[in-house]
């Protein structure tokens, strides 16, 4: 089960669905064409330094006991605050990682990109560790507002929904001061793919 995910998955649709002059469809492709085309459109942010909110509106797990949930819900009620680097390298040679958040068996089923919004359903991972996501929001080469539905199951029988809101808005260069650089980026790559084995 890939418990980190989603937010990878995230940023990095929403950060490289930025240029509003292009537009990509797709069916049933994987990750790395999904992001061939998105280069080939020349859909891109403007590199720099981004503030980022994240909201979790739905977090729900079969099976957890009450205690745990009422832990989730006081931290679902807080909003998450975050910066991030977006460097020119990552905007000009983007890849199948890049839009996966480091899942290298991610499909999409569908998936459009054009006029400012972005329209995408998903699946990553194997039965019975698959995950399933939906992607839609709006976008520009300088801000995002997307909002992710995903499900999976924390072991066979226990499904888990989680469902979130990410905004963002290009606020200058880079500082070096960020909260995720990327290199940070390349570890949650690294930790996903790694879980991922440790599942199979």
């Amino acid at each position: 089960m890939r418990l980190f995910i989603a937010l990878p998955v995230v940023a990095a649709v929403a950060l490289s669905a930025c240029n509003s002059g292009g537009s990509v469809t797709a069916e049933n492709e994987s990750a790395e064409s999904v992001a061939k085309k998105v280069a080939a459109a020349d859909i891109k942010p403007q590199a720099g330094r981004w503030e980022s909110v994240v909201k979790f509106e739905k977090l729900d797990i079969e099976g957890v006991p009450q205690q745990a949930k009422d832990a989730m819900a006081k931290q679902m009620a807080t909003d998450h605050k975050f910066t991030s680097c977006l460097t020119p390298e990552q905007v000009s040679k983007p890849d199948g990682g890049f839009f996966a958040g480091g899942g290298e068996d991610c499909t999409y089923k569908t998936f459009t990109m054009a006029g400012g919004k972005v329209d995408a359903e998903m699946t990553c991972g194997k039965a019975p560790y698959q995950q399933a996501m939906t992607m839609n929001g709006a976008y520009s080469d300088t801000s995002y507002d997307i909002k992710v539905n995903s499900q999976s199951e924390v072991q066979p029988g226990k499904p888990m929904k989680i469902a979130l809101a990410v905004a963002s808005k290009r606020v200058g260069e880079c500082d070096g001061k960020e909260d995720i650089t990327a290199k940070d980026v390349k570890e949650m790559e690294a930790a996903a793919k790694a879980m991922e084995a440790k599942a199979k």
